[in-house]
């Protein structure tokens, strides 16, 4: 039972290097699961928050473990075929990196390990801007989980891995390279649930499993034994090489595929419930809405290079959804949107005409960074922070994520005790009524 949602090779995987990361655990118990009565399954899923200043995030990570009671448990490891992604890509969709049994119990900690990182800003009319910055700790990262993480027997436990590319990539005056890293990343642990956030993975079909339904296992194209079950719901649709709608009945073994859906549970097994099945060559395209939609709902977008594009939406059939993933249609579309299309250029098109298969509006959720030192704690959650443009009172919200900072770089969590007055910290967040108000905090404790 093990040939379904492994790990698919050549899909991203995380951009943090060489620190510590604070987990977030969530999620209870589960239902049925691998054989053996001593292992669980860990899937390990990845997604990214949009970065402002970067157009591309490549990193190269060679190597993903758990670290606990058990000892070391491999969940990917291959220095001479590693994974290679751009992180940016990832900023609407979650996809798995790894699929792995490993003995059940507790586990503190999650490996990963990067042999490069290449971060591309994208300038007009000249060649691009391309930066390295530095790898510490030999490109080790440790994801720490203080009170612990279970494996349970014949369940699997999904984590979900999170980075905030715009609080983990700062710019400095000097130095070899504009940025440095100080990497952000939020996790969710789960027994139970499945990730809300859509998935997109790319593969080969390896079989039908009901024709009319659109129903097919879709495997790796680097590995036979790497797959997952795909259901078309009612409300998805299946688009051919052309980006033009076709029916379920058009799908065969040893079709490339992209499937873009939500995963959802069946016993132990994730499984992905599509809205969107697209065959041969679909890609992802980001720009803004230059025009809007006409009444067939065709629009145009221009994209980061200032290309203009054609978008055909399939009548009936394309959805447009907002930034929470409600469907908002054509008419939700407004001039300077950011968005995404997933879609195809047609072959006999001149490369304007844009087929899409799914478009996403992408949320105004960018928050302010105020970095300084506490002067002076009011009453909780407030305090004084003495910043480069003078003293600013910042208000946490409920809810808000403390964490703690040490000298090595390793974060973990916090709580108001560790606002003390000399210590350094970043916020973020937005001013509001005269007040920063923080969604988020890292203190620098000097441990």
């Amino acid at each position: 039972m093990f040939d379904r949602f492994v790990y698919f090779r050549r899909m991203p995987i995380l951009v943090l290097l060489g620190f510590s990361i604070f987990l977030a655990a969530c999620g209870g118990g589960g239902s049925s699961g691998p054989e053996g009565p001593g292992t669980g399954t860990v899937a390990l899923l990845l997604t990214d928050m949009p970065s402002e200043e970067l157009d591309e995030i490549n990193l190269t990570v060679v190597e993903a473990i758990l670290i606990g009671g058990e000892g070391q448990q491999e969940l990917f490891s291959d220095a001479d075929n590693p994974i290679k992604i751009d992180l940016l890509d990832l900023e609407n969709f979650s996809l798995p990196i790894a699929f792995e049994d490993v003995p059940a119990g507790e586990y503190t900690k999650l490996r990963l390990r990067i042999s490069d990182l290449l971060l591309v800003e994208y300038v007009p009319d000249g060649p691009d801007a391309e930066y390295r910055p530095a790898l510490p700790a030999n490109g080790k990262i440790d994801l720490l989980h203080p009170g612990g993480f279970e494996v349970l027997p014949g369940r699997t436990l999904v984590i979900e891995l999170d980075m905030d590319a715009n609080k983990s990539f700062h710019i400095v005056e000097t130095g070899n390279s504009k940025y440095r890293m100080r990497p952000v990343v939020f996790v969710e642990i789960s027994n139970t649930g499945a990730p809300d956030k859509l998935a997109r993975i790319d593969g080969v079909i390896d079989e039908v499993i009901d024709p009319g339904a659109g129903s097919f296992v879709l495997c790796s194209s680097t590995d036979a034994d790497t797959c997952i079950d795909v259901s078309l719901t009612d409300d998805g649709c299946i688009y051919d090489a052309d980006g033009l709608q076709t029916d379920p009945t058009a799908l065969g073994a040893g079709q490339d595929a992209v499937a873009i859906g939500r995963y959802s549970r069946m016993g132990n097994d994730l499984m992905l419930d599509a809205i969107v099945v697209e065959q041969g060559d679909a890609q992802q395209f980001q720009g803004t809405v230059s025009g809007l939609p006409d009444e067939a709902g065709t629009f145009l977008m221009v994209d980061g290079d200032g290309k203009e594009f054609t978008v055909e939406l399939q009548e009936g059939c394309t959805q447009v959804l907002g930034p929470d993933g409600a469907i908002i249609g054509p008419d939700g579309l407004l001039l300077d949107q950011r968005i995404e299309v997933e879609g195809v250029i047609p072959a006999d098109s001149d490369g304007t005409l844009l087929r899409a298969a799914l478009v996403i509006v992408a949320g105004d959720d960018t928050e302010e960074q105020q970095s300084g030192k506490i002067t002076a704690t009011i009453d909780e959650p407030s305090f004084v922070m003495a910043t480069s443009g003078g003293d600013i009172t910042v208000v946490l919200q409920q809810g808000a994520s403390i964490m703690r900072r040490s000298t090595d770089m390793e974060l973990s969590g916090g709580d108001f005790g560790d606002v003390q007055e000399g210590r350094s910290a970043d916020t973020y967040g937005k001013f509001l009524n005269g007040a920063f108000e923080a969604s988020s905090i890292i203190i620098d404790t000097g441990d």
